[in-house]
């Protein structure tokens, strides 16, 4: 196993962990079980989805500031999970302007004026749709209105 491997790894054992401890303290101060479950769920999905994004910032750059932001961030609570969802789309537009903009893997926005936006593959970039109006990626669906 690699060491960007173990990184990754390590770091969904983590945001699994942290999300335990949100749910064990959410029913221990009275939260309903159904609730805290529901919680849970959603603490792990965002802890893997920042693990992911940290992933993509480290193969485009080199740079493991994604990882480093996902663990001075915290997992498992609504704070952790702002913190750090904020933390990583600065560092991707710092890392790389295209990244969050463009084609590559991007949890939090799809269209972009950059690169694969939903008018003509964006303004500035040729795009990466079928190359119709509306072809690249855009908020609406995965590769455009009409691809």
């Amino acid at each position: 196993m690699s060491l960007d491997n173990a990184i990754h790894a390590l770091s969904n054992i983590n945001a699994f962990l942290g999300s335990t401890n949100g749910y064990i303290n959410a029913t221990q101060n009275g939260v309903p079980a159904g609730n805290a479950l529901m919680d849970f769920g959603f603490n792990v999905m965002n802890g893997v989805i920042r693990n992911k994004a940290a992933e993509d910032i480290q193969h485009r750059t080199g740079s493991y500031i994604g990882y480093a932001i996902n663990s001075a961030a915290g997992y498992g609570n609504p704070i952790a999970n702002y913190n750090g969802t904020m933390g990583l789309i600065g560092a991707s537009m710092l890392t790389s302007p295209f990244g969050i903009f463009g084609c590559g893997f991007n949890p939090y926005m799809t269209s972009s004026i950059y690169g694969c936006g939903p008018f003509f593959g964006g303004f500035f970039g040729g795009g990466c749709g079928c190359g119709n109006f509306f072809g690249g990626p855009s908020i609406f669906a995965t590769r455009g209105f009409w691809c």
